[in-house]
């Protein structure tokens, strides 16, 4: 079952996102050939000249060096009949003495509750991405001695940026009202929209989702991202309403860029390894010689074009698998376009 969940906190969190990395945003949305909307870019131009320096820079602190992000992510998609202001009312009812705790129960989430669990958790997390989306071990030692201090900067900044999304919500919302009439139709056609959208596997197989929350947001316009449960039966997730420009079922439009990433050396060599085994981000960086952010590079292209596909191993470990069906079928269309 398929069904669509208004998160509206969500365009809060991404909010925070375009403002604090609005030019890794532009290249990120250039990597899969698409462009920003206008109408969204005018709406986050409007909401940086409403938010002053200072908060600002707390804001990318409480992002780019604490990655609180994914914990604020979390509990909006756990609350979400929740305003803005209500999802920093809970971070604030945490406490500055269970702030620590809660960062690692909700967005950590190690399989125990041991050091060595945490760490090793930790050390997963970072070998599965090709970026970098939690502290490192080292990292949340400094946090946890400094976890008092960063919970109060983060419900202080967090409730003055409130004050300046409120400028721009009514027209996130409006703009949500009018994208999610195309996507309910998508959502309904749960074969079609399992095709398009859902690019991931458990040990080679997606058929063990049998419940899957669409929580779609005006703000992250091209993000696609997973949150799965521990049994593999129900998954959550977020889903940028300009992605099905992407995943239209017009694949000639995506066709010239899959041919430009097949002309890349280094691409059609991550298409190659992937297309014999599952092939991890660590896999690609030894056998190709190639740094962590150039890997993110390549694979943030070759995802978003649908060429590689996420497969879980062993129920936790993330690999990539060159999506084949995909290839066959743009090289059919074209051989067809060609004899016609």
């Amino acid at each position: 079952m398929v069904r669509n969940i208004r998160v509206r906190s969500l365009d809060f969190v991404f909010a925070i996102h375009r403002l604090v990395g609005i030019h890794e945003f532009r290249k990120d949305v250039k990597k899969v050939g698409a462009e920003p909307s206008i109408e969204i870019e005018n709406l986050i131009e409007e909401l940086s000249t409403s938010v002053s320096m200072r908060v600002f820079e707390d804001l990318k602190l409480l992002y780019r060096k604490y990655f609180l992000d994914g914990m604020i992510t979390t509990i909006a998609i756990k609350n979400p009949d929740k305003e803005p202001m209500e999802i920093v009312e809970i971070i604030k009812a945490v406490g500055a003495e269970g702030f620590y705790d809660a960062y690692i129960k909700e967005y950590v989430r190690p399989r125990g509750t041991s050091e060595q669990a945490i760490k090793a958790r930790i050390d997963e997390l970072i070998e599965n991405n090709t970026s970098q989306i939690i502290m490192t071990y080292s990292q949340l030692k400094k946090f946890k001695a400094e976890a008092s201090d960063i919970f109060y900067k983060c419900v202080e900044t967090l409730t003055q940026f409130v004050d300046a999304y409120k400028k721009i919500e009514d027209r996130v919302n409006a703009i949500y009202d009018r994208e999610i009439i195309d996507f309910i139709k998508t959502i309904d056609d749960e074969s079609k929209f399992r095709s398009s959208y859902l690019m991931i596997q458990f040990e080679g197989e997606t058929h063990s989702l049998s419940e899957i929350d669409v929580c779609m947001t005006v703000l992250g316009e091209y993000v696609l991202m997973y949150k799965i449960s521990e049994d593999h039966m129900s998954m959550k997730m977020i889903l940028g309403f300009a992605m099905q420009n992407i995943t239209s079922e017009k694949e000639e439009t995506i066709e010239q860029e899959v041919f430009k990433c097949l002309g890349d050396p280094t691409k059609l060599a991550m298409i190659k390894m992937a297309s014999k085994e599952p092939v991890c981000a660590k896999d690609y960086a030894d056998r190709l010689s190639l740094s962590k952010a150039t890997i993110s590079h390549h694979v943030g292209m070759l995802v978003g074009l649908r060429l590689l596909t996420l497969n879980i191993q062993n129920g936790k470990k993330m690999y990539y698998a060159t999506n084949i069906e995909l290839l066959k079928r743009l090289f059919d269309n074209f051989v067809g376009d060609l004899e016609s």
